[in-house]
């Protein structure tokens, strides 16, 4: 099975649970990342792994197109139903798209990166290639919420998944790779999210989802209080995500 298979088997099971993730629905961190674009009305956009269109319509009230991408039919098949008319949405592969040179003046890339575990170079440079001089590339991965807890996340989300782990400064390095200049990076924190909804709506089966809350559960105190932890009476735990927002700019 190839990559991409991999990937498209593994949002096939998720895709009718994704806009239940508290995460990724969150207003503030929607709005975090739509206003790191700068975006203007003359804008056309791209919203590169758009799954279920969430970055797209969030964007779509402030530009005149927005094209989503992903690689994945059940997600695009979970499109929001509240699409905005000047959206349209395509089967696609970040890491190879159809797209001439210097088209889009934005491209944004939210939580998808990780999944290109062999291919982060080459839809970094994809992305530069597709946007025109002086457009700018939004790209925003979940990192740890501090550099002594770099392991722990790590060896815990090897239990959910294969998937790379990155640091604000390897998104920089990643940008700088690829072409881009002027960059730079904004933290998000989203504030005391469920790793209980997380889990819920991972498409795990429930012997690695409870290997996953107890991993939360036992979690050292280095990590508690990155986290700022909290554990309610009901068993969950409630943590502060950390995203980076990094912008870099086609020269």
């Amino acid at each position: 099975m190839s990559d991409i298979e991999k990937v498209r088997e593994h949002w096939a099971k998720r895709a009718g649970s994704f806009e239940k993730l508290e995460w990724a629905s969150r207003y503030d961190y929607l709005q975090s990342v739509v206003q790191a674009g700068d975006l203007q009305p003359t804008d056309v956009v791209l919203d590169g792994g758009t799954g279920t269109g969430l970055v797209a319509n969030a964007v779509a009230p402030y530009v005149a197109k927005v094209i989503g991408i992903d690689i994945s039919p059940e997600m695009m098949d979970g499109l929001k139903t509240t699409r905005r008319q000047n959206c349209t949405f395509e089967i696609e592969d970040i890491c190879a798209m159809r797209f001439p040179a210097d088209y889009f003046s934005k491209v944004f890339a939210r939580m998808v990166f990780h999944e290109l575990i062999d291919g982060v170079d080459k839809a970094a440079r994809e992305c530069y290639r597709v946007l025109k001089p002086g457009g700018e590339f939004v790209l925003s991965e979940g990192v740890p919420p501090s550099k002594a807890t770099g392991d722990w996340y790590t060896e815990m989300f090897r239990l959910k998944e294969e998937r790379l782990t990155f640091f604000p400064e390897t998104l920089e390095d990643l940008l700088s790779r690829a072409g881009f200049l002027n960059i730079r990076t904004r933290s998000h924190i989203s504030v005391q999210v469920s790793i209980r909804n997380w889990l819920e709506n991972s498409g795990l089966p429930p012997s690695r989802q409870q290997k996953i809350m107890q991993m939360h559960l036992d979690m050292p105190s280095v990590v508690r209080e990155a986290y700022r932890a909290t554990f309610t009476d009901d068993g969950d735990v409630l943590v502060d995500m950390k995203f980076a927002i990094v912008v870099g700019t086609k020269g």
